[in-house]
Parts: C-alpha cells; structure tokens; sequence
C-alpha cells in the first residue's frame, strides 16, 4: 500500500488542518519530495506545526520520514508500467478541449506551488547576471531553446550549452561570477546536468532550475529551483507548464528595467530586419 492510501485510510480521523495537508499530499507529492516543512506549510496556507502534527498523526517521526516515505512511493511509480497517453485510450467529442483544458490545468497546479519570494528572487538574477547560460538536454531541450530565443530578443550574452564535451568545457571556463546558469531538466535523466551545475557552482555561477522530477538531485545545488506540474502530469502538458513558467520569468526580468529591455529588443529587430533585407537582395 502506497503511503497516499494510507493518508486515504485515516482522512476522516484527522484535524481540519491535517486534513489540508493530507489533501495536498495526495494531489501534490513532487512538491512534499522537494521542498521543506515551512515551504510546504506556506504552500498550503497552514502553519509549519500543523504539517509537523500530520506527520505524528500518520505515526512518523516527522518531516524528514514523511519525505522518505513520499520519495520512495514516486521512484515505485517509475516502475511500474508506463499508462498509454489519455488520448489513445479515451475518445472524447471535443478533442481541441479536452487537450487545451489539460494545459490550463497543468499552468494552474503550478502558480499554487511557485513561491512568489523564489519567483522575484530568479528574476533579480537574470537581469543582474553578465552573461546567462542555458542547458536542457534530451527531452528538456525545446524548452531551452525557447527560453534562449526569447532572452536573445532582450539581452546579450545568452547562450545554449549543446550536449557535446568540447562545447560543455569550453562554455563553463568562460563563466565569470556574475554569470547564471539556467538548467532545464524535464525528464528523470539529470546525471549530466548535475554534473555541469557542480562544475558551474565551483566557479561561484548562480543556478536556476526548472524540473519535474520529484526526487531529482538537482535541488541540492540550485539557488532556486521551480517544479511545474504535479506527478500525473504528462509530458506534454509539463512542457507546456515550464514553457508558461519561462514566460513568466523573462517578463519579470524586464520588468526590472523596461526601458532597457525594450530598446535592445528595437536595435536587435533593426539588425535582424538589415540581415534579412540583404539576404534578398543576393538572389535580385
């Protein structure tokens, strides 16, 4: 049995305050897996004793026994077959809305899990940082060239890390300490980004992360890590949720100087409309 069954089990017998936290466990385990007691307690809107009380009322020992317990039924999860995508196996009338609202759902559970602290202190980091570095292999990767297109409409010295050693050590030589690394990890393969975010944070670079993975190692060498959507999550719709969440992130970073941002994003046009105007004229 699952510890969420057991949550399910003893529902009733627990306090109204218990109750939230129960609920938010079942709902949310990648959020219990990643983040500590306080955080948890100001997610749910409950006091960091209450969630410390559920715990004692489940017969843990606290916070830390709850995490293990919640980590260890989400790694069960991987291993258990993989449910085909909803869309395979339920016929819907209205396809267009049954998918769109799924995305909407997804952006929704991830504003009630962002705190608003860590949202404002990443978007201070973007726009103090001298030169931003982004990474995002495999699954990740189209969500890190969507965020490096976009910040290249706004600032300079953006660049992507490609998934090639060379190219890896040459750019992580070249980080300064005023430089962010941005890393992007969607997927439960996040050896070689925790592998590059140690060699950037030994060179004192800021780390901002973005993962899914609830037990992901990441965490421990973030100086601010965003989850987006919940563990039934599926990837589409997590991607989705990440790509919002970007959004979001840049709009905040020029928030910090408008002016700024907004005059580069005119001279970058006026260069790219230049190279585009001369492009045509080779083939008059």
């Amino acid at each position: 049995m699952s510890f969420c069954d057991e949550i399910k089990k003893r529902f009733i017998r627990l306090s109204r305050g218990q109750r939230k936290v129960a609920q938010f466990i079942i709902d949310n385990p990648n959020v219990i897996a990643t983040h500590i007691a306080s955080d948890v307690g100001k997610l749910i809107g409950v006091s960091e004793s209450t969630v410390i009380r559920f715990c004692y009322a489940m017969d843990l020992s606290g916070f830390s026994e709850l995490q293990e317990r919640i980590k260890s039924d989400l790694m069960g999860e991987d291993d258990k077959f993989e449910h085909p995508h909803p869309l395979i196996t339920k016929k819907n009338v209205n396809l267009l809305n049954e998918v769109m609202n799924r995305d909407v759902t997804s952006i929704l559970n991830t504003i009630n899990i962002i705190n608003e602290e860590q949202f404002e202190h990443a978007t201070k980091l973007m726009h103090e940082s001298n030169s931003l570095y982004v990474l995002g292999f495999r699954q990740s990767s189209p969500s890190a060239n969507f965020l490096t297109c976009t910040l290249s409409n706004y600032r300079k010295h953006v660049k992507q890390i490609q998934h090639d050693v060379e190219n890896i050590v040459l750019q992580i030589s070249n980080m300064e300490d005023n430089s962010l690394l941005f890393v992007i990890a969607l997927d439960e393969f996040v050896d070689d980004a925790l592998t590059i975010m140690k060699l950037a944070k030994s060179k004192n670079v800021k780390v901002i992360a973005i993962t899914h993975s609830s037990t992901a190692s990441i965490k421990d060498h973030a100086d601010v890590l965003f989850t987006v959507g919940t563990q039934k999550t599926a990837s589409a719709e997590t991607i989705t949720a990440a790509h919002s969440l970007i959004h979001a992130l840049v709009e905040g970073m020029v928030a910090q100087n408008k002016k700024q941002y907004l005059s580069f994003q005119k001279d970058h046009t006026k260069i790219e409309s230049s190279f585009l105007y001369l492009e045509k004229a080779q083939y008059i």
